[in-house]
């Protein structure tokens, strides 16, 4: 006698995919942010590489008519510097990294309330308690 099994359709897309934008823009934040990450990882590697990472992207449209940020991925530079200048103008003028923070907040929200529709999950909602990033209080 075979065993007959329920086929229940539960799309997990949504979720997997905010999860997957959540991670890759907590990693850019990360990358120009995060001591700890620069330990383990070098001091904002993706100006040096380049990289056209989320707070880069909102600080290159937040004011057009600075070509400071593209400047800075042009050249791609290897000391701290430069680097700590562009991130302070990301910090200061064009406020990249609070947009980012908002964003955050908003993909987190909505992750977690997908994992609580799809009926929760102690493990996963573990998991976004791990990547939660607090915003750094106003100085």
């Amino acid at each position: 006698m075979a065993c007959s099994t329920t086929n229940v359709d539960v799309d997990y897309v949504p979720l997997v995919n905010l999860i997957g934008i959540f991670f890759q823009i907590r990693d850019d934040l990360m990358n120009l942010q995060s001591t700890e990450y620069t330990k383990n990882k070098g001091f904002a590697e993706d100006l040096t590489e380049g990289k056209f990472s989320f707070p880069v992207v909102h600080s290159i449209h937040a004011d057009t008519t600075n070509r400071q940020v593209l400047n800075v991925l042009q050249k791609r530079p290897a000391t701290p510097t430069l680097k700590a200048h562009t991130i302070n103008y990301l910090k200061n003028h064009t406020k990249s990294f609070d947009y980012t923070h908002s964003v955050l907040e908003s993909l987190e929200a909505q992750t977690r309330q997908e994992i609580k529709r799809l009926g929760g999950n102690a493990a996963l909602e573990r998991i976004m308690d791990l990547l939660h990033v607090e915003r750094p209080k106003s100085t």
